[in-house]
């Protein structure tokens, strides 16, 4: 089951704790080199969407991405997010 507190949970994990592979990971999708990305911050993540702000030399971004399908468990949400975030669509 997937509650709210357990989306919360994951994106502050991921973005306190997983910083290099955030923005590896987002480098991938957006075309960069990843030292050109600052830093990374996932928010407001449910089981079809999650909030990404990211720093550069440009200043800051924002944007939302959507799952190509919603997650139904913790595990799909994970498995979605790294789809997104890297843009990958198999």
């Amino acid at each position: 089951m997937i509650t709210n507190d357990l989306l919360v949970r994951i994106a502050a994990h991921a973005s306190d704790e997983h910083q290099a592979d955030l923005r590896y990971s987002l480098s991938a999708r957006l075309g960069l080199r990843p030292r050109h990305i600052v830093g990374v911050r996932l928010s407001h993540l449910t089981s079809e969407s999650v909030e990404v702000s990211w720093i550069t030399i440009d200043g800051g971004h924002h944007t939302t991405f959507r799952f190509p399908e919603a997650a139904a468990t913790p595990d799909e949400v994970l498995e979605q997010l790294g789809r997104v975030l890297t843009g990958s669509h198999a």
